[in-house]
């Protein structure tokens, strides 16, 4: 019995220790945890589902030119149809897809005269010359890329008008219908892709 009873408190202080050290890790962990759900919904944004990637690789991919980035994971889609000058204002966007995370980006790509212009100024009136507003794009990450196609396709679609401004002059942008068509297509690709059919309206 004096063998019993000398063995059960050592026992029992080291459930004690146990116990505390796995409440204290369950905390911690809990407080450092980066894999939390992401309630702001800004990945699902981005995300692709196998119906849609298949759709876009089977019926839209031809009409693209694809970079394949090994090194990323990643292909680079551009419509085969943009306008490509350097020497105008020109608005091109891609649709990135990262392979490993299923998600799909958009990538404003202006022509090579904005390259001193470290942020891209859009004016824009309304077809009936109403309303009119000013959009600003500053390459970033790619959210900022996302927002501004997001503010700019709404406009294109009720054909607006719209000039930038490039080393203090003004100069019509997206005015010829193969450059307003190539951003617009782009756009109602990716929104497909990413399962916003509501931009498309």
């Amino acid at each position: 019995m004096s063998k019993k009873n000398k063995i059960d408190p050592e026992m029992m202080s080291l459930f004690k220790i146990f116990g505390i050290s796995s409440i204290l890790f369950v905390i911690l962990i809990s407080f450092f945890n980066d894999k939390s759900p992401n309630t702001s919904n800004e990945n699902n944004l981005l995300a692709i589902d196998d119906a849609s990637r298949l759709y876009f690789k089977n019926v839209r991919q031809p009409y693209y030119d694809v970079e394949g980035r090994t090194d990323a994971k990643m292909n680079i889609y551009r419509l085969g149809k943009r306008v490509k000058s350097e020497n105008d204002p020109i608005l091109n966007i891609a649709i990135i897809i990262n392979r490993i995370k299923d998600e799909a980006y958009l990538y404003v790509e202006p022509s090579a005269v904005f390259d001193n212009e470290t942020i891209i100024k859009i004016k824009w009136i309304s077809e009936n010359k109403e309303v009119d507003g000013e959009l600003d794009f500053r390459s970033g990450d790619r959210y900022d890329h996302y927002g501004f196609v997001e503010d700019l396709y709404p406009l294109l679609l009720s054909n607006a008008s719209f000039t930038t401004e490039i080393a203090g002059k003004r100069h019509p942008i997206l005015s010829e219908g193969r450059e307003r068509d190539a951003f617009r297509i782009t756009a109602f690709d990716y929104y497909r892709l990413t399962a916003r059919d509501d931009m498309n309206k």
